[in-house]
């Protein structure tokens, strides 16, 4: 296997393991729709830092952190919580990024990377980024485990026994931030929630507690991203694409063993 080879399959598990140790809280406290929102949200700050020739991860982030102030302001103002409204901010977005697009002297190779990542092209200070990052998701996670399992599960019981919930709350919708802008360069934009759902939920109809939960997810996640890189080797396919669609099947395959043990 060619070295570009081994740094995507590298990245590729870091991404799967911490998506989908996080994506078990992000499916417990039903932040999918967050995440593909934040997701779409972020292209065009994707887009606009490739168009100024400086590190996709950047613009990202300020689109992120954008989106994170709309979602706060979406909890106290009565008029944010129109489905509408949302789908406004959405369809807005793409729409800027291909207006940006457009306006360049051609599509470049790291505005695609943006929609649907380039695993194949990951860099080893890339890797490094998001170990770093996976390594405090992980230790957040770990640290503040009976908070979060309390608050995902009982809010107002958290409250009564004196909790932050508000501040609970912001823990994974934080740390969902982080992990979606630093993963563009494997999996862009358009294709994080595969990693952030399917293992989760896959995890989550196989066992009910949540720390063999995040675990199961982990090593589901990381057995996607191995699975859709050699798939797409193999096969002459999109990586993040091939990745993507081994999450779905791995959940399908989940619900189709619950569904029989249930009957």
């Amino acid at each position: 296997m060619s070295a570009f080879a081994w740094r995507g399959l590298v990245e590729l598990i870091l991404v799967g393991a911490v998506c989908g140790a996080l994506g078990v809280h992000v499916v417990l406290r039903r932040l999918a729709y967050t995440a593909d929102m934040l997701s779409h949200v972020m292209l065009p700050g994707a887009v606009a830092a490739s168009l100024a020739a400086v590190d996709i991860r950047f613009g990202a982030a300020t689109a992120v952190a954008a989106a994170g102030g709309a979602i706060t302001l979406r909890r106290t103002a009565a008029w944010m919580g129109n489905p509408a409204v949302t789908g406004v901010i959405v369809s807005g977005a793409l729409a800027t990024a291909g207006i940006l697009a457009s306006a360049s002297d051609g599509f470049r190779v790291d505005l695609a990377a943006a929609l649907v990542g380039s695993p194949l092209t990951v860099t080893t200070s890339d890797i490094a980024v998001f170990a770093a990052v996976g390594l405090v998701v992980v230790t957040t996670l770990a640290s503040l485990a009976k908070e979060l399992r309390l608050s995902a599960f009982d809010p107002i019981g958290a409250q009564a026994l004196g909790y932050p919930a508000r501040r609970l709350d912001a823990v994974p919708l934080a740390l969902l931030g982080v992990v979606v802008v630093t993963a563009v360069p494997a999996v862009g934009s358009m294709l994080p929630l595969a990693l952030l759902a399917g293992p989760a939920g896959a995890a989550l109809l196989w066992t009910r507690r949540l720390l063999p939960a995040m675990v199961l997810a982990a090593l589901l996640g990381a057995a996607a991203g191995a699975v859709g890189l050699a798939l797409s080797l193999h096969y002459r396919l999109a990586t993040a694409a091939t990745v993507a669609l081994v999450c779905g099947l791995i959940f399908l395959a989940a619900f189709a063993t619950n569904l029989r043990r249930n009957r």
